[in-house]
């Protein structure tokens, strides 16, 4: 496994098991961090470096999935943008609900902004996590589910799998 090419580049396809790897590996990361020293300023460099590198980790693996779909890598920038857009808006909107006294229009729109946020974010769930890739070779390169990148055997195992089950 090249791990340089699966964390850090941006051709190439990634299969779902492995993009849930990368990105459970990511939120323990992030969950340790945060729980080791929430308040911690004192390398602020430090954890703005870590940042970064779990931004472009993150974008680059899930440009990859979005290959793996057949999709342009570009979209991966816009899935961050909203997830991350998310967490402001959220945070942002309880802060003014609970703080602030506005009128309904305000309300009915900030209400109208959060369904639209999560119905982006189910989208990207949906189509990153649960769909499964493009069959056979795209225009992004190979099925990293195929048997020739795997290095499976081409001869079917005589142990009696469901149909549903393999790929052929």
């Amino acid at each position: 496994m090249d791990y340089t090419w699966l964390l850090f580049s941006f051709k190439g396809r990634l299969n779902r098991a492995r993009y849930l790897v990368v990105q459970l590996a990511l939120l323990t990361v992030w969950l340790v961090l945060w729980l080791k020293s929430p308040f911690d300023f004192s390398s602020q460099w430090q954890a703005w470096i870590i940042a970064i590198a779990m931004t472009w980790i993150n974008i680059a693996t899930t440009a990859k999935r979005l290959h793996d779909r057949n999709r342009s890598g570009w979209w991966a920038v816009a899935v961050v943008v909203v997830s991350r857009l998310s967490y402001v808006y959220y945070g942002l909107f309880f802060g003014l609900y609970f703080g602030v006294d506005i009128s309904i229009a305000r309300e009915l729109l900030l209400v109208m902004f959060a369904v639209a946020l999560s119905l982006l974010q189910t989208w990207a769930i949906i189509e990153l996590f649960f769909m499964a890739g493009t069959d056979g070779r795209n225009r992004f390169g190979s099925d990293p589910l195929s048997k020739a990148v795997i290095g499976a055997p081409t001869i079917a195992p005589q142990h009696s799998v469901p149909a549903f089950l393999v790929r052929d």
